[in-house]
């Protein structure tokens, strides 16, 4: 059930630098993830970071945890922060009654997890995340931020970082996937699938600093920082079923490139789908963001002297988001009015409430339910959210051939012709 933690705020900039913000940084002064110490610093690491200055974010972030959690802090490699919720880890590594572990120590290759409650639980935890087995990230990479023939030759990247998308089978990396679900769980209320990972692909998102060769090696300079996932069949033609950015990097539209990307696997499988339902209230405002660059972005587009009057099939199909979303989304963007109407719909609930049940009983009856966009209010939209229009995902970011269907034309008509 999607529950974006990373808030997937687009109505900022889009800041794709690896900095992690609001969170106890176990080193200070890095501007990207920062480089494991080496085990005679131990004592350094894991010592309490200084709390950081109070900002709303970060006081909003406080009131959403929860007080009956069983772990109140995880580090994560050298990073260290709150846990949000309770765990799932099992009962014999929590231990009895109601104990809480002050500490999750949990290694950012594989995600193997340890309760370092003395010094030689942490130093076998130290011993494992610096001599890891796991060498190399699972999967195979498909997409990177940016033009993946220029990037993946090394061209025009030696003074910046790299973002990563790699796909992951869970039936084939089990206890991967397995431990990344039960760390996850630490910050998302809602995730239920821990263990039986095989019916699910998990998308990681990878940060590689400029010194990193660009392979997939994991080394000090390359993080793990979030992930999507979904099931491998979908009845419903979901294409999320949870997403999770880590806390430490939160705020930087990392939430609405995972979005995106699972947008643009989507149109590139020819299927027009959505995230899983129920979504929450952060979930919720991620997918509203995206929802609306996308739709302001088509509608801008059309002529730019006639205020276009389109079904909603049509907007469904050139934004690939599903037609219910698609008119959620043009409700609550207060744009529109009924066709065969002087008057704006956005005149009122009553009005808006009205222009659903229309438009569902003429999808009913086979109709398109058409609507009369107003441009001005589009582009008021989008300045009073401070959106960017530009494209969060490019197509040229993809692995070529991935996930690539020729039956493309012949599967949007299917889809919304099926007789």
């Amino acid at each position: 059930m999607p529950n974006a933690t990373d808030s997937c705020n687009t109505s900022t900039k889009t800041n794709l630098k690896a900095r992690p913000q609001h969170s106890s940084s176990v080193t200070t002064g890095c501007s990207q993830p920062s480089k494991p110490n080496s085990f005679k610093n131990s004592k350094k690491i894991f010592s309490n970071a200084s709390a950081k200055e109070s900002t709303p974010y970060s006081r909003k972030r406080k009131e959403s945890i929860k007080e009956d959690r069983n772990i109140e802090n995880v580090v994560l490699g050298d990073v260290r922060f709150q846990a949000w919720y309770s765990s799932w880890y099992p009962k014999e590594f929590i231990g009895k009654g109601n104990k809480v572990i002050k500490d999750l120590y949990v290694c950012p290759k594989c995600f193997a997890y340890s309760r370092g409650e003395n010094q030689n639980e942490i130093r076998a935890w130290l011993k494992h995340w610096q001599g890891c087995r796991r060498t190399t990230i699972p999967g195979k990479k498909i997409y990177v931020h940016g033009d993946w023939k220029k990037i993946n030759e090394d061209i025009d990247n030696k003074d910046v970082g790299t973002w990563s998308m790699w796909e992951v089978d869970g039936a084939t990396e089990t206890l991967f996937c397995q431990n990344l679900s039960l760390f996850a769980k630490l910050f998302l209320e809602s995730k239920s699938v821990f263990f039986d990972v095989s019916g699910f692909k998990f998308f990681l998102l990878v940060y590689s600093s400029p010194s990193a060769p660009l392979t997939n090696y994991i080394n000090s300079n390359t993080q793990i920082v979030g992930f999507f996932s979904k099931e491998k069949m979908s009845w419903d033609n979901n294409n999320l079923a949870c997403i999770l950015i880590f806390p430490p990097w939160h705020r930087k539209g990392l939430g609405s490139l995972l979005i995106g990307i699972s947008y643009a696997i989507s149109k590139r499988e020819n299927i027009i789908g959505g995230p899983e339902r129920p979504i929450s209230d952060s979930g919720m405002r991620g997918y509203h963001g995206f929802w609306g660059r996308e739709i302001a972005r088509f509608l801008l587009n059309q002529d730019k002297d006639i205020n276009p009057c389109v079904d909603i099939e049509t907007i469904s199909r050139e934004t690939w988001i599903s037609p219910d979303d698609c008119l959620t989304m043009i409700k609550e963007m207060d744009i529109i009015e009924r066709a065969d109407s002087t008057r704006q719909v956005s005149a009122c609930k009553k009005a808006l409430h009205q222009c659903n049940r229309t438009a569902k009983r003429e999808r009913d009856r086979g109709e398109k339910p058409e609507i009369f966009v107003d441009k001005q209010l589009v582009r008021d939209w989008v300045k009073r959210k401070g959106i960017r229009l530009d494209r969060i995902v490019s197509d040229s970011g993809f692995r070529p051939g991935y996930a690539v269907d020729s039956s493309h034309d012949e599967s949007v008509k299917l889809l919304f012709h099926p007789n």
